[in-house]
């Protein structure tokens, strides 16, 4: 194929989609990546004894999850630690009895699964607190202390907030239509991180038979995009503008740049302006941050305690703390071990102190934990980590945030996924600006999985594209 194709991002979505041209027999195929490596969102790196990630850390489901289909087969995942042993511990460091902590989280999970959410009017939170508190107060559950409930029910909502991206269950909608992978929901990398699935893509993983895809030598790093001429007509490029001067012309340019990005360079970016479905996706899909703190010890103090540690806030505490220089750590909803590392104890960060916490040292981060540490884990001898490192996707220019989810806005403004993958066309009906990454997967968006369904679409959409072209030169 003698199309020129130039993808934006080595991120999960554009190393799928260029993998897949170059099967589908496109080699001249360039990707610009605005960083020094590829993977984006997807960043593993050494540190410890091992390898940490810093962004996608697990296999999030079994059926229709393309990342299990890949990796399963070589017998490359195996079930996290996060998936047994769950503690609710109290900030006075009392351990919530797990029987008990078990019957709370069923009726959180079926709330929040609850069918009902389809047909309601309000947001997800209003919702979950209406019925959760209509629950709570039947004659079964009446036995359960009513601090601890209230402790349990700020701490759903930190949860969710992680799990959704978001800065409040009020801002979220009821009209989520993402899908969850069947399965488990924790497969780890056996160690090797989610980079894993990158060689895989690439077909280099040393469990592979077949030939890699040698795609690595079009990826030019380094080449932070300023804006794209995109709509000149059908005998001229789209042409690439990068911010160091230098540009690129091509017959189709795919975008895989995160949602974040896209928000924060809309009125810049493009050339001429995207319509107006365009901008309104772009403007009405959520963005949010989580973040992650892993600290390393020289002795593991939470070992014979379980797996992973959710922190309940008495009232009195969270007043103090409110009114304390460790106000931030509000934002830490657990702790939880690391695979196959068990010197390492990672902390969930989401919300607005998340993106707080971003512009603190390093230093004051670890002051937090221990904080936070000592106060939860009371009697334990709680030494200073020796090493710490934690995510920072806010501020980082090249994402502003983790991944997307469905919000108020963007019902409002009528809108979603499906609207943010639509392709550009010029006025012959070519594709010529096509997006991809996991904000445009209407069913696995906020996912790993759902980033690499997207670069493949784009990917079978140009080949589509040119194979109808070949056939009809071909016909008589």
């Amino acid at each position: 194929m003698s199309a020129k194709i130039v993808i934006i991002g080595a991120g999960s979505a554009g190393i799928a989609a260029a993998t897949s041209l170059y099967q589908n027999g496109f080699r001249n195929v360039q990707i610009l990546e605005a960083t020094d490596r590829i993977g984006g969102r997807v960043h593993t790196i050494p540190f410890g004894e091992n390898v940490i990630d810093k962004g996608a850390q697990w296999c999030h489901g079994e059926k229709q999850n393309v990342v299990f289909e890949l990796a399963n087969p070589l017998g490359l995942l195996e079930s996290s630690v996060i998936n047994s042993n769950y503690v609710l511990v109290q900030s006075n460091g009392d351990i919530v009895d797990q029987t008990l902590s078990a019957r709370l989280f069923k009726l959180a999970d079926e709330i929040a699964e609850s069918e009902d959410l389809d047909t309601y009017g309000g947001t997800f939170g209003d919702f979950f607190t209406e019925r959760f508190t209509k629950a709570i107060n039947e004659e079964k559950n009446k036995d359960i202390d009513r601090e601890l409930v209230q402790q349990f029910l700020m701490l759903y909502h930190n949860y969710q907030k992680g799990y959704n991206a978001i800065d409040s269950w009020y801002e979220y909608s009821v009209n989520d239509d993402a899908e969850d992978c069947e399965g488990n929901q924790g497969l780890s990398w056996m160690g090797k991180g989610y980079k894993s699935v990158l060689d895989l893509l690439m077909k280099r993983h040393p469990s592979q038979k077949s030939e890699p895809i040698p795609i690595e030598n079009s990826i030019i790093f380094n080449k932070c995009v300023k804006n794209i001429l995109w709509n000149r007509g059908p005998d001229y490029p789209v042409t690439v503008y990068c911010s160091d001067g230098s540009q690129y012309d091509a017959d189709h340019v795919v975008v895989t740049t995160s949602l974040g990005v896209l928000k924060e360079n809309l009125l810049t970016m493009f050339t001429p302006q995207l319509p107006s479905i365009k901008r309104n996706a772009i403007t009405g899909i959520y963005f949010g941050t989580v973040n992650k703190i892993i600290m390393e010890f020289d002795v593991p103090f939470w070992t014979e305690l379980g797996n992973t540690f959710s922190l309940l806030w008495s009232l009195d505490d969270l007043e103090s703390l409110s009114k304390s220089e460790y106000a931030w750590t509000e934002g830490v909803s657990s702790f939880f071990k690391i695979d196959r590392q068990p010197n390492l104890l990672g902390a969930w960060m989401m919300g607005k102190e998340c993106r707080q916490a971003e512009l603190l040292s390093d230093e004051a981060i670890i002051d937090g934990m221990l904080f936070l540490l000592k106060k939860y884990f009371k009697g334990k001898q709680i030494d200073k980590p020796v090493k710490m490192i934690r995510s920072q996707w806010f501020t980082d220019r090249n994402f502003r945030g983790s991944y997307s989810s469905r919000s108020i806005v963007t019902d409002l403004l009528k809108t979603g996924c499906a609207d943010l993958a639509v392709p550009l066309t010029d006025c012959l009906g070519k594709p010529v600006l096509l997006f991809a990454g996991e904000a445009t997967n209407t069913k696995h968006y906020g996912t790993v999985h759902g980033a690499i369904e997207s670069g493949w679409r784009e990917a079978d959409r140009l080949t589509s594209l040119y194979e109808k072209s070949s056939k009809e030169k071909q016909a008589p």
